[in-house]
């Protein structure tokens, strides 16, 4: 009770900062709009098993902190694409890792958020994602950086943001996702498991089979000529969804034509980072968004691992920051966790951003 009211006092005159369902608890606040956030407020890491030996290194800051965009590495470098309003809707950067020196190439042609970023023979691609934040488009943009030349491509059949993408051989692999228009939509927001795939050959689209948990805010990569898509939310694209994110865990074989579920991940997480390195999946951070505007939820920490050859999900070491709706790349023999934010949800400027990149050495892999 000592405890509660010391606290109470210290949250009531500003000394430390308390999620929002805390400070409501404490009869501080009634109907808290945007609930505080700051580093290690809404930090997530499982307790067990514990993360082994190594650590995360500190890279260069980014010159902005989008949040909600993709990242992707082109050789040496590595590009972050597109994020949050109202200032990082055409944000395009590149960090060259030979160099760890930052510039900023390009913009989009168009302001988005929770695109899908890939590449194919040394040129960058965005499918879909959110128009000026709000609504889906089916878009789909290429990126020539040795040229820095923009060119429109045939677009999606569906318009759709927050889905998974990953390139094989000659073809693109776009799914799940979900339509939006504003946050609170109900119906609108019902998540796809809807899967395309664009040949870089002959230009065009063509539909595949349905993943097997519809779901959006999920991420994709590519790993031995197959496609992975992990975790996601499945509910409606709500602000009043309460429903946790998903562990599912799924694969498509394009040889096969059919997708299989693989070992759930660890725990449920959404908008998660992704990358391949050593033949194996990476995930990185991630968001739980339930309740986020009461205060809930919670931005990950943990890192993980995936062997295919083994099929077993292994742990890596933490992020020094924990974050979520970020990009995630592997080049030079580093794995990259760049920018995002450390808490769920929005404040009244949009979300709040980091400028951090953290990088693991490839290595690390290797003790697992």
């Amino acid at each position: 009770m000592v405890v509660v009211l010391v606290v109470g006092v210290l949250a009531a005159a500003e000394v430390i900062n308390l999620p929002g369902n805390l400070r409501t608890t404490l009869g501080l606040d009634e109907g808290l709009q945007y609930p505080p956030c700051r580093v290690g407020l809404y930090r997530h890491v499982p307790a067990k098993p514990p993360p082994p030996p190594g650590h995360w290194r500190f890279e260069p800051p980014a010159p902005r902190a989008p949040v909600e965009g993709s990242a992707i590495a082109i050789g040496p470098v590595i590009y972050a694409t597109n994020g949050e309003r109202p200032n990082n809707l055409h944000t395009v950067l590149a960090y060259d890792t030979r160099t760890q020196k930052w510039s900023q190439p390009t913009s989009s042609p168009i302001g988005l958020n929770h695109t899908q970023v890939a590449t194919h023979d040394g040129k960058l691609y965005l499918a879909g994602g959110y128009l000026d934040g709000y609504e889906a488009t089916n878009q789909f943009w290429e990126y020539d950086p040795e040229a820095d030349r923009w060119h429109e491509l045939a677009p999606m059949d569906k318009a759709r943001g927050a889905a998974a993408a990953a390139v094989i051989g000659d073809k693109l692999y776009v799914a799940g996702g979900a339509p939006q228009t504003f946050y609170g939509a109900n119906s609108e927001g019902t998540p796809y498991g809807t899967l395309e795939i664009y040949d870089f050959k002959t230009g065009e689209w063509e539909t595949g089979p349905e993943m097997q948990l519809p779901r959006h805010h999920t991420v994709g990569v590519a790993v031995g000529g197959k496609f992975y898509v992990a975790g996601g939310r499945s509910g409606l694209l709500d602000l009043n969804n309460d429903k946790p994110p998903v562990a599912a865990f799924e694969r498509y074989d394009p040889a096969s034509g059919k997708w299989e579920r693989l070992p759930h991940m660890p725990f449920g997480v959404g908008f998660e980072g992704i990358t391949a390195a050593e033949g194996k999946v990476v995930t990185i951070g991630g968001e739980d968004q339930a309740h986020w505007e009461e205060g809930g939820g919670w931005a990950d920490a943990s890192a993980w691992t995936f062997d295919p050859k083994t099929n077993r999900w292994e742990r890596l070491p933490d992020l020094h920051i924990e974050r979520r709706g970020f990009g995630a790349a592997t080049a030079d023999g580093r794995i990259y966790a760049l920018m995002g934010s450390y808490c769920p949800g929005l404040t009244p400027t949009g979300p709040q951003g980091t400028r951090t990149v953290e990088s693991l050495p490839v290595s690390a892999l290797d003790r697992q």
